[in-house]
């Protein structure tokens, strides 16, 4: 009998170890942030697209809760992402680096802020590519874009977009 009541314990030892265990799991992936409601589709998405990322973070941070503003923000947002995809030097860029300009390989147009993450990506763009040129073209289409960003919205978006691309690793060719 005294066999059978020691077996006992144990199971409920390891019953309240494996409950600890899972609570430090559960507790782990909440500080995390990493619940279960986060959709893994959404992080994968914005983690091969840090500058819809960039959207994302300074949209909850920094834009008001008022209607007015998050329309603002929308429009403004949607404007900028339309003069960056048709953005002359940028355009240029995807079809003289990324592409070689041959019938074999066409560029294909850039009409979303993946395809500039893409263009961003190939193994052609050089050091100046990415933070000369494209980097320019961001500041000046953040400043463009109407009704506009505020001045703090603009600077945080240009430094989290600059840091995004600073992640990029050295391409293959350059």
């Amino acid at each position: 009998m005294g066999e059978i009541g020691e077996i006992g314990m144990l199971k409920t030892n390891i019953s309240q170890i494996v409950a600890v265990v899972a609570l430090l799991i559960v507790s782990t992936f909440a500080v995390a942030g990493l619940t279960a409601v986060t959709v893994p589709s959404e992080s994968f998405a914005v983690a091969q697209n840090p500058i819809s990322g960039c959207f994302n973070t300074i949209g909850e941070g920094y834009v008001g809760k008022t209607i007015g503003d998050i329309q603002n923000w929308n429009k403004s947002r949607q404007n900028f992402v339309s003069l960056l995809t048709t953005d002359s030097t940028i355009k240029l860029m995807n079809e003289n680096i990324a592409h070689n300009g041959f019938p074999e390989d066409p560029a294909k147009p850039i009409t979303d802020t993946l395809g500039i993450w893409n263009l961003l990506n190939n193994g052609n763009m050089t050091q100046y590519d990415r933070f000369h040129l494209f980097f320019n073209e961001v500041n000046h289409n953040l400043a463009a874009a109407r009704p506009g960003f505020t001045p703090v919205q603009q600077i945080v978006l240009s430094r989290c977009i600059n840091d995004a691309v600073s992640t990029l690793g050295p391409t293959p060719v350059y």
